[in-house]
Parts: structure tokens; C-alpha cells; sequence
């Protein structure tokens, strides 16, 4: 008989979204590559993310931990721990950066290596005070001008140099966000950003060794990931996404429940020409008023002039990069119809939406294959790499009573109490 602690724990990802707070559990499938998704959740009932940054972190606090344990009752293996945070919003970019270090020539040991980690978080706010840093991801290590794509742990060596890329916004938002988390009350392995989880699900050795781009469309932001010769060459975010769709949709007159229905069952970016004129009868948004008759051809051009505000920045931003072979769409926002075929027009780069499902098991529901859930999945893969990094590593309480906790279980040999 299997002991209920002797059961593998899951991984669990879980995105801070402007339209909702998502979480998603899944075991990994060592042989097959492959995640075998046990559960999802989601709260939309906050109204304190704006532009993917929490504006009350209580709120959001509490909606993620309710969150959370309503995916810990749907999976039904206890409380689940081995929690990533998948995080982004208005004003994040990446920055290249470098650390150098000297020692006698001796083994490298990862202390030195998250010295050199720590450093480069550290530049970045000494140069620029008013910016915070969300993540440091080391691109490649120089060993004695030798090359390496993973830590150099044990390798015998003089001259150490890191070449990283940090994930950066305003300071003030990457307070809110960790105070966000720890009003929570999760025990956090670590927290990943929308880039590196939307590069890692969607793209291949060969694609971000050659050059790509990840257009990830969210409900109040659009973020942009440029890759080429295995590093991030740009992050840029448009604070504009499907929300804003659907506002335009409801100034004509009608709630913004309709305005949502419109876009997601009959919005388009391309129609017949027998469709154009097509008349949908909506009801107004004020009691008593007669209800609107809105063309499809209406719709649409309520819808493209949107798209084209947010797409066009971000194209003319892929085009300044040589080399980029595929630019691939994901994201709740870019599952409006026509949505591809309507940007092959714009630029003359292959445009398709990205796919995750070389990393879900055949069993999986035909839910999770949608672009929403394209960072979730990336989150779960980053995870896993992170897991099979640091082995021992436990996740570190968020909450003031956590750490004391912790402290005093280190304190008296381990012992819980």
C-alpha cells in the first residue's frame, strides 16, 4: 500500500491575470517529456490587477490562495506545494547584463555562481534606482574563454564571467507583486516571467537558436518576446489586449457582458463579403431603449482597428531584428477568428499560433491545447527544470509566520511543532 507522503507531488503554475487569477496542477512524465494536467482553476472575482500588476495586493493575495485551494481539492493529494508564480505586466523588459568574478584556480562551486547572480540583480537597480528586478536568467557561463549553456558547477577554472538576461519594471510594481505573494500565504519555490515561460512552451533548440518571436495577447496587456541565437534580444509590452476589444465593442451601446459575447461568438477579422451586412439584433445597455441592430461588417472593423493599434508597434519592432523565421501567437486574447490571416497581411514573416502540445499527454482534455493556457504550460516546464536543478531545494515560506516558523524548526533540529 502507497502512504499518502510517499505520493509525488505535482507541480502547480499559477498566472496573476488582469481578467483572472489561473492555477493548474500536473505530474511530469519523465519517459514520455509529457505533463498529465490533474486540474485547473480560476477566479475572476478581483477587480485589483490593472494592466497585469495587483493594485491591492490583499485582494489579489486573497484570491490566490482561495485559488489554490480549490485546486488542492480538486486534485485531491493534500496541500499542494511545489507552486511557480508566473508573473509579467506594464513596463517589464529584459536587459542584458555581465558578472565577472576571479578565484585560485579551484573547482566552481554554486555559491560563487549565485553570488554572480545576485550581482547582476544588484547593477541593474545601483545604475537605475527607480527599476526592480523581477528575474536573472543566466544566458551562457565563460570558464578561462570556454563556453558553457549550464552552470559550470565543478569545473576547475580562474575566470568566471555570467552573461545574463534580467527581467525588469518599475520598482513600485515589483513591490505590489511581492507583496501580492506573500499576502498569500504560499510557500513559493520560485516566481518565472510571461517571456521565458511563452519562449520555453512554444519554441524549439532550432527556432530560438535562428530567430522567433512570441506574441502573447492578454486581457489589458500585449507582450513581446524577440529570440535569436539562444537569448532574449527584447521584451516589450503594449498595454493594450482583448479587454480593450470589448470596450470598444460595448461604446456602442450595449453592457459589457454582450460586448464580451459579440467579440468571442461572432467577432472576426475576416469576412465573407455575403457576411458584411449581416445584422445582429443586441440588446441596449439602458433599460427600455430599443434593442441595436450591429453589422457584422461593423464588428469587424471595430475589431481591426484595435488589433491594428496593438499589433502594428510590435511588428514593426520584429522586422528591425534580422533573421526572425516564425512569429507565433498565444494567449487568451488571440483566439479571436481570423486573427492570423489578418496579420499574414501585415508583415511578411510566417505568422501561426504557437503550440504547446508537445508537452501534454495523449489523454489530455482538448481545453488545454487553447492559447491560454500557453504560459500556464511554460510555467509547469519551467518548474520541472528548476525541480531538476535544485533537488533538495524546499520552497521558502512567504508570510512573516512562515519564515519564523521555518526559523524555528531549523532552530531545534528539524522538528516540527
Amino acid at each position: 500500500m502507497v502512504r499518502k507522503t510517499d505520493i509525488p507531488q505535482p507541480l502547480v503554475a499559477m498566472n496573476i491575470g488582469s481578467s483572472c487569477v489561473r492555477a493548474i496542477a500536473a505530474d511530469w512524465d519523465e519517459r514520455h517529456n509529457t505533463f498529465h494536467i490533474l486540474g485547473c482553476e480560476y477566479s475572476n472575482r478581483h477587480q485589483s490587477v490593472e494592466k497585469g500588476i495587483p493594485t491591492n495586493s490583499s485582494d489579489v493575495g486573497f484570491v490566490l490562495n482561495e485559488t489554490w485551494k480549490k485546486l488542492c481539492n480538486r486534485v485531491g493529494r493534500g496541500e499542494l506545494k511545489n507552486i511557480f508564480v508566473c508573473v509579467g505586466g506594464r513596463s517589464l523588459q529584459s536587459v542584458h547584463v555581465e558578472a565577472h568574478r576571479q578565484q585560485r584556480r579551484s573547482e566552481i562551486k554554486q555559491k560563487l555562481l549565485n553570488e554572480m547572480i545576485r550581482e547582476c540583480s544588484e547593477k541593474i537597480e545601483a545604475r537605475t534606482p527607480a527599476a526592480g528586478v523581477l528575474s536573472v536568467l543566466p544566458e551562457r557561463w565563460e570558464v578561462d574563454e570556454q563556453y558553457f549553456d549550464e552552470a559550470p558547477i565543478k569545473q576547475i577554472g580562474r575566470d568566471i564571467t555570467l552573461y545574463a538576461t534580467a527581467f525588469v519594471m518599475r520598482k513600485e510594481y515589483c513591490t505590489k507583486m511581492d507583496d501580492t505573494i506573500k499576502r498569500a500565504g504560499l510557500a513559493i519555490f520560485n516566481r518565472e516571467v510571461i517571456p521565458d515561460a511563452c519562449i520555453t512552451a512554444l519554441t524549439t533548440d532550432e527556432e530560438r537558436e535562428n530567430g522567433c518571436a512570441v506574441i502573447d495577447m492578454g486581457a489589458q496587456t500585449t507582450t513581446l518576446t524577440i529570440f535569436k541565437d539562444n537569448q532574449f534580444q527584447l521584451t516589450k509590452v503594449v498595454p493594450l489586449g482583448g479587454y480593450h476589444v470589448s470596450h470598444d465593442i460595448e461604446t456602442l451601446g450595449i453592457s459589457s457582458i454582450n460586448a464580451e459575447k459579440l467579440k468571442c461568438k461572432w467577432g472576426t477579422l475576416s469576412l465573407k463579403p455575403q457576411e458584411v451586412d449581416k445584422g445582429l439584433r443586441v440588446p441596449a445597455a439602458r433599460e427600455g431603449e430599443e434593442p441595436l441592430i450591429v453589422t457584422r461588417g461593423n464588428l469587424s472593423s471595430i475589431i481591426a482597428c484595435r488589433i491594428n493599434e496593438i499589433i502594428m508597434p510590435l511588428l514593426a519592432e520584429i522586422e528591425k531584428t534580422e533573421g526572425i523565421q516564425t512569429i507565433y501567437l498565444t494567449g487568451g486574447g488571440s483566439m479571436l477568428r481570423g486573427i492570423v490571416p489578418f496579420m499574414r497581411k501585415k508583415t511578411s514573416i510566417p505568422v501561426e499560433y504557437g503550440s504547446h502540445a508537445q508537452w501534454l499527454a495523449a489523454d489530455t482534455e482538448d481545453e488545454f491545447y487553447q492559447p491560454l493556457y500557453g504560459s500556464l504550460i511554460g510555467t509547469l516546464l519551467l518548474g520541472q527544470m528548476y525541480k531538476d536543478e535544485h533537488p533538495d531545494e524546499e520552497p521558502q515560506p512567504k508570510t512573516m509566520l512562515g519564515k519564523l516558523r521555518k526559523d524555528l524548526t531549523d532552530l531545534f533540529g528539524g522538528e516540527d511543532f
